[in-house]
């Protein structure tokens, strides 16, 4: 009864606009001194852009879906060179004014050095001082940037109405309902020009319960797991899923750069019937890196 009353006062809160607004600064402030940070997110890109040949997007328009709370992904592209980011999502989460606390948190030297392979130091020392002036981020000093915030989208629904060279979603593809995942990643794919890329990071775990117990959601029968469950804690799609999914974008080229299984945690004793897989490493795969590049002409 006190679980349900507590459940209902918060959901009563996030329906008004001041209470979701609170939500927003409360999760985007505990990101940006977390995993947001600049610097780790700076990381994040330079481990993809080495297993990926590392790519140049200095001057190049990038595309990233899922952005979440904290813009902190298109800071990097921005510092990286990008002539201009386009950062989409389902729902309008962001909010800016976490930009400063992400910088603030982070070691500048960390930013430019881990990113120095991809742009030139001097160029992203001038960037990043620019960036550590600003004293409050809004929509419009983002756009100042070229960094151009489109939410609410539902791109399984709606084509990215320009070209792009670079694509990127971090932890996002595994919350799309099965059945929207092929859509959306032809609408994408189909803005790629030809040369462009697109990285995906996923991680293929019960995102709620993945230190515990990441296999068990394998065992629910798939009348009972509903599309809020795959959008909350993944959508289930193994390694080998995925792999034919992408294998269908036209004219493209997709190779996984990275995948990490867990071998130490148990398995459900009962997979459910739904659960398209190759072998016991496809079901114990937890997180991938794929690659998509767009063929020339």
């Amino acid at each position: 009864m006190g679980k349900s009353m507590v459940a209902r006062g918060k959901a009563l809160l996030l329906s008004t606009k001041h209470g979701w607004e609170a939500m927003k600064r409360l999760k985007s402030g505990r990101l940006a001194s977390s995993s947001k940070r600049l610097d780790i997110c700076a990381m994040q890109f330079a481990h993809n852009f080495h297993l990926s040949g590392r790519p140049s997007i200095s001057g190049k328009v990038c595309l990233e879906i899922g952005a979440g709370w904290v813009l902190s992904h298109a800071i990097v592209c921005h510092l990286l060179g990008a002539k201009e980011v386009v950062v989409t999502d389902i729902s309008p989460l962001a909010n800016p004014e976490s930009l400063r606390a992400s910088l603030r948190n982070s070691v500048p030297s960390v930013i430019r050095d881990i990113l120095s392979p991809f742009e030139d130091h001097e160029l992203l020392r001038e960037r990043l001082e620019k960036l550590l002036s600003i004293h409050r981020f809004d929509f419009g000093v983002l756009r100042d940037l070229g960094i151009h915030y489109i939410a609410p989208i539902d791109l399984a629904q709606t084509r990215f109405g320009r070209p792009a060279d670079f694509i990127y979603s971090n932890s996002v593809l595994q919350h799309v309902p099965c059945e929207d995942v092929p859509l959306l990643l032809q609408n994408i794919s189909s803005a790629l020009r030809p040369g462009g890329i697109m990285i995906h990071c996923l991680h293929l775990e019960d995102v709620q319960s993945g230190s515990a117990d990441p296999f068990a959601f394998l065992s629910i029968p798939e009348g009972e797991y509903s599309r809020a469950w795959q959008s909350a804690r993944g959508n289930r799609i193994r390694k080998s899923g995925w792999q034919e999914i992408f294998s269908k974008l036209e004219n493209t080229h997709t190779e996984f750069i990275y995948e990490w299984t867990r071998k130490e945690r148990k398995l459900p004793s009962r997979i459910d019937p739904s659960i398209r897989c190759v072998d016991e490493a496809d079901l114990r795969t937890s997180h991938i890196g794929v690659l998509t590049r767009k063929n020339n002409g």
